[in-house]
């Protein structure tokens, strides 16, 4: 059985018995051996959680060492080191870490106790990578960003980052798996702070608590929705785009349709996206050449008036947005498919804007409907670059009856992060005895 294993079966002798039994577990022993540790003995050593742990075998630095210079010689320059119980015993962690470091070969080392210190190893690996991967990169932005500024920038100046759990961190405390979500949260933090408002009488009275309000962020390539009522919502365990992230952040959720969503006809189906036109070359109206994409069926409907744009468009960034561009690519489009003769380029556009809309009202539903709350009940907070453009199509479809139309909505996410409050995150393991099993006459636990 299982039990005979565990030290609680096992009195004091016992114990001490098998600390003092030499096997070639101890540390002096190299990890190359042929015979396995036998479990069980060796000395208990209190983990960070106070649960007693025993050391098998003590890592060889010199295959580690070997190991991490063949890593180095292919080029690797960002090292994420996981161990399976680091979270309650990280001494193996750091001591490969301690290694890594003495080579200074590597750019970034993200050992996974120090970057979430919890139980799960596939999470907890995930997440070290995503922080050795993006950190980086981070680096490399604020190296650009200090640049234009006195050498005092770092140590005279606070200069905080958003994290995605929506709170403001120093500088010399934020990863990359915590900005994963940063420019979203900025957003939410935006929303929640402006649009989230109690009823007043004619007298300024309050009359009702505030409604909660749905977040519709849409910009060029995807679509941000959350959800606030008095407090910001959080999860503690994501998957993006099949990496799961254990991390803080609000909740969000992205559909891949904006602005720059391009538009195809296949099978006689209107489809929008995944794939965006991106910056550049861009839609067809920017003149770079580029794809039809959702900004084009806004600027032929109407939606988007080419007068009230500056002329930064073209090749030479002195043109104005072209509708022209767009209502021919529009009928090319109608021309190559047999499903779409008949119909005109209004029509055209006007069917990918409702799929659209339709994409992005599905993670609404989710937030609200699916959860069990009154999706009517709510008010739409739509901002980005895009987002009232659809907002009221958006609002009539979900059954909403009040629209905010944010007066910084293009630039929400930054106004939202002057917003935001300092957040100071601790977490560790830890580990409690709920209730002290019993035995009772017929020999099963109680």
């Amino acid at each position: 059985m299982l039990s005979e294993f565990f030290d609680e079966n096992k009195s004091e002798e016992e114990i001490e018995l098998l600390e003092q039994k030499s096997q070639n577990n101890d540390h002096s022993s190299s990890s190359s051996s042929s015979t396995w540790p036998e479990a069980g003995v060796g000395k208990r050593i209190a983990g960070v959680t106070g649960e007693k742990v025993i050391p098998l075998r003590r890592p060889d630095p010199d295959a580690i060492r070997a190991s991490l210079q063949t890593l180095a010689d292919k080029g690797v320059q960002s090292l994420a080191i996981v161990f399976l119980h680091s979270y309650v015993y990280p001494e193996h962690e750091t001591f490969v870490g301690d290694i890594a470091k003495s080579m200074n070969r590597f750019s970034e080392i993200s050992l996974s106790h120090e970057v979430m210190s919890m139980v799960k190893l596939v999470p907890r690996g995930h997440t070290a990578c995503a922080a050795a991967y993006l950190t980086p990169k981070i680096t490399e932005y604020l190296a650009g960003f200090t640049k234009g500024f006195d050498d005092g920038l770092m140590t005279n100046v606070q200069l905080d980052f958003m994290k995605s759990d929506g709170g403001l961190t120093p500088v010399n405390d934020f990863g990359g798996h915590q900005a994963i979500l940063s420019g979203p949260a900025g957003g939410v933090v935006g929303y929640a702070k402006t649009s989230y408002r109690p009823n007043l009488d004619e007298d300024g009275e309050v009359v009702d608590k505030p409604i909660p309000v749905i977040g519709f962020d849409m910009g060029g390539t995807s679509t941000d929705v959350s959800r606030y009522d008095g407090t910001l919502e959080h999860v503690f365990e994501t998957t993006t785009a099949g990496v799961s992230i254990q991390a803080p952040q609000l909740d969000i959720h992205t559909v891949a349709a904006g602005g720059g969503s391009r538009l195809f006809l296949q099978n006689g189906l209107f489809v929008v996206g995944p794939e965006s036109s991106k910056a550049h070359p861009g839609p067809v109206c920017y003149r770079k050449n580029g794809y039809l994409s959702v900004t084009d069926a806004n600027v032929v409907l109407g939606r988007v008036i080419p007068d009230h744009f500056p002329n930064i468009f073209g090749p030479n960034e002195d043109e104005p947005l072209d509708l022209e561009g767009a209502r021919k690519a529009f009928q090319a489009l109608a021309d190559e498919n047999d499903a779409a003769k008949g119909r005109t380029i209004e029509e055209l556009a006007y069917g990918f804007v409702q799929v659209a809309n339709e994409a992005m009202c599905r993670p609404i539903r989710n937030l609200t409907q699916m959860r069990g709350f009154d999706i009517t009940k709510h008010a739409l907070a739509c901002f980005g670059g895009a987002g009232p453009q659809h907002a009221c199509a958006m609002a009539r479809a979900l059954g909403i009856t009040k629209v905010y139309v944010h007066r910084y909505g293009g630039i929400l996410s930054a106004y939202g992060l002057s917003m935001a409050d300092a957040v100071v995150e601790e977490q560790e393991p830890a580990k409690e005895v709920y209730a002290v099993a019993k035995e009772d006459a017929s020999g099963f636990d109680e």
